[in-house]
């Protein structure tokens, strides 16, 4: 047994743990040398003393790096034991076995110094309580780290030299591989390159990656992924679109031939390390025309630029959100010139009628709104500016339209033809290894027949859907007549003005050709500032929008009869008058007694009561004092012919007023 006065019979009673570990399971299978003379390390715990039961070897951490402890088990096992006092030595082959940070390094020696535990490599035996052992611990930490960070480095500055020269291979999104020189190319298969193409030109249609995925699934389409990332374009998995999978392919600039390199950011924080993408001036290589791609650079910019408008964090309110505001993110007060936002209200039988309001204020700082306009004018207003800048512009654009509609049927129906190709290319393929098996073998017979009728079914189910494709498809002219384009104008109000056009697209019409408008309210008019794309300006002004209440006032022909009638007429006399003359109230009902004294309040006219006693009447209690009688006194005279005045019923309750 090997005698060494650091390790004391106290440390012999407790167990002694060896550490093994190694940085990637490729050093693991290749170097097998390091990991032997890594286990070797346990005849030295036993030449030191310890039992071969005591001895626990912690090797749960081969292919994991050193660089942290979140994802290392056996570390984290090994200082538990550690702070139990449970361990009376750690072995291991060396230092940066153990750790490659300083951060888990000193907290373990520190561990080991309260715990009185000692450290074994394969130099010798250190006592954390010893300065001088303490002092080379801490320096043979320091040289790890500091030697994980050189290795990084070298392989990280050899990737970046190799990237500037776009030589360094990365994974590759469907539609691209590799070919035998390593060149980036497009992927052989045509059915592939199609679907990629048509996922571009459904994206120019839909514009958002939500509605690319919705058309999807309406239309039965799928996506090709490739599972070898580009370096082998043998195997390809058809799925379906999910909006996530869509941004992906939307961000990627690989898709419009540019070779990026350094997109992204690792970030340590406290709670682990997280990934932050890079705006594109900070990549470190950005090569363009680097392989042929299946969009420009052009094109990318501008589907870049369309999603960040997408989003509600940006400015302006993508048109495709919902609401039936036509000028959802892009109107602007004339007052404070904050941005504008969007409200609702149901009047009469209309629901979600649109305002425009300027509401900052009062969110931010509790004080008054700006301005509330009604949004059916403007919205009306906008409609026939926008209708009178695309007339001049409709007939030089239908050719394009036209010829547009036929790609995007031709790409449509070219994606149903591919598939019925690939699955006439399976079914052949199975057929010829059915054929060339054994009959003998059962096994193997019986599961070739099997995979050749699921393909002959996949067949059958592709030959339908081109089917269906073709039959659904619109047939569109071969050619136009002048005739048939100078009607377009007339058309294209027509068109806007029908339920044919979603509000979706109308928003996207409209944000095609102003950029913003600034709106100002005033009495009676509302004055809006158009501020186009191209820079030009122009104001229009529409009325304002009456109050809700100024429908439903009473018409003067009523209020003409009940001024009239009130001389003479009680309100209910009144209101069977009105209802022979067929006057309605403003909400269109017929008026009642009630509706008859409302209106006389509202319009200060004198009732029939006032008339009276206008005259000198005198109404029951005030007659009843007059002759120092009880009032039921007075209407019993009154019904036995024995008063001695005259009198006049005022309402159909049984009222009456008294000569005096």
């Amino acid at each position: 047994m090997e005698y060494n006065q650091k390790i004391t019979a106290t440390q012999l009673k407790r167990k002694a743990e060896l550490y093994l570990r190694q940085s990637t399971m490729k050093q693991v299978l290749e170097n097998s040398e390091s990991t032997i003379r890594q286990y070797a390390l346990k005849e030295r715990l036993i030449q030191l003393g310890w039992q071969p039961e005591d001895i626990v070897v912690i090797d749960c951490d081969l292919g994991q790096s050193g660089s942290g402890s979140s994802e290392r088990d056996g570390f984290k096992k090994l200082v538990a034991d550690v702070s139990n006092n449970e361990v009376g030595a750690i072995a291991c082959l060396e230092t940066s076995r153990l750790a490659r940070n300083s951060q888990d390094w000193s907290r373990l020696m520190e561990i080991c110094s309260i715990t009185q535990t000692v450290l074994v490599d394969a130099d010798g035996i250190y006592d954390l309580n010893d300065f001088n052992d303490r002092l080379l611990l801490g320096l043979k930490g320091t040289m790890s780290e500091a030697e994980l960070h050189f290795i990084r480095a070298r392989m990280v500055e050899g990737a970046l030299s190799k990237a500037k020269r776009g030589e360094l291979r990365q994974f590759l999104p469907v539609g691209y591989v590799y070919d035998e020189a390593g060149r980036v190319i497009k992927d052989p298969n045509l059915e592939v390159q199609a679907a990629v193409k048509m996922f571009f030109e459904v994206f120019r249609m839909c514009g958002s990656a939500t509605g690319i995925a919705l058309h999807y699934k309406q239309n039965g389409y799928k996506i090709p992924r490739d599972p070898s990332r580009g370096f082998s374009c043998k195997e390809i998995i058809w799925s379906r679109l999910s909006p996530t999978r869509a941004l992906d392919i939307l961000h990627n600039p690989v898709y419009a031939g540019v070779y990026a390199y350094g997109q992204s950011q690792s970030i340590r924080t406290l709670d682990g390390t997280k990934t932050r993408k890079k705006p594109v001036e900070e990549w470190h290589v950005y090569a363009p025309d680097h392989h042929e791609g299946y969009i420009d650079e052009e094109a990318f910019r501008l589907n870049q630029h369309k999603l960040l408008m997408n989003t509600t964090s940006t400015s302006l309110t993508p048109p495709t959100r919902e609401g039936g505001a036509l000028l959802q993110g892009i109107c602007l007060c004339g007052i404070c010139g904050r941005k504008m936002s969007v409200g609702y209200h149901k009047r009469n039988n209309e629901r979600n009628v649109p305002d425009y309001i300027c509401d900052e204020l009062i969110r931010h700082h509790s004080e008054p709104i700006c301005q509330h306009v009604h949004g059916v004018p403007v919205d009306k207003a906008i409609s026939d500016l926008v209708l009178e800048r695309l007339t001049p512009i409709a007939i030089s654009k239908a050719i394009q339209v036209e010829e547009e509609v036929k790609q995007r049927e031709a790409s449509s129906g070219n994606y149903f033809v591919l598939q019925v190709e690939r699955a006439r290319y399976e079914v052949n393929l199975a057929r010829k290894r059915y054929m060339s098996v054994d009959p003998s073998n059962r096994l193997v017979a019986h599961e070739l027949e099997s995979i050749w009728n699921q393909k002959i079914a996949a067949l059958a189910k592709s030959e339908e859907e081109l089917r269906i494709h073709e039959t659904a498809k619109q047939k569109i002219p071969a050619d136009i007549k002048i005739s048939e384009l100078m009607a377009i104008p007339k058309n294209i109000t027509e068109i806007w003005n029908s339920s044919s056009v979603s509000l979706k697209d109308k928003k996207r019409i409209i944000r095609s050709i102003i950029e913003d408008v600034t709106i100002t309210k005033t009495d009676q008019t509302i004055r809006l500032g158009v501020r186009f794309k191209t820079g030009t300006t122009t104001v229009i002004e529409c009325q304002n929008q009456p109050m809700a209440y100024t429908a439903w006032t009473t018409s003067g022909k009523v209020v003409e009869i009940i001024r009239r009638e009130s001389f003479s007429h009680t309100n209910e006399e009144i209101a069977d008058i009105l209802k022979n003359e067929g006057c309605l109230s403003g909400k269109g009902l017929p008026i009642s007694a009630n509706m008859v004294s409302y209106i006389m309040r509202g319009y200060s006219i004198p009732s029939f009561q006032d008339h009276l006693k206008a005259k000198g009447f005198m109404t029951a209690s005030e007659k009843a004092a007059q002759l120092n009688i009880s009032v039921s006194a007075l209407h019993r005279r009154k019904c036995a012919g024995t008063l001695d005045c005259g009198y006049v019923k005022t309402s159909g309750c049984g009222s009456y007023m008294f000569e005096s």
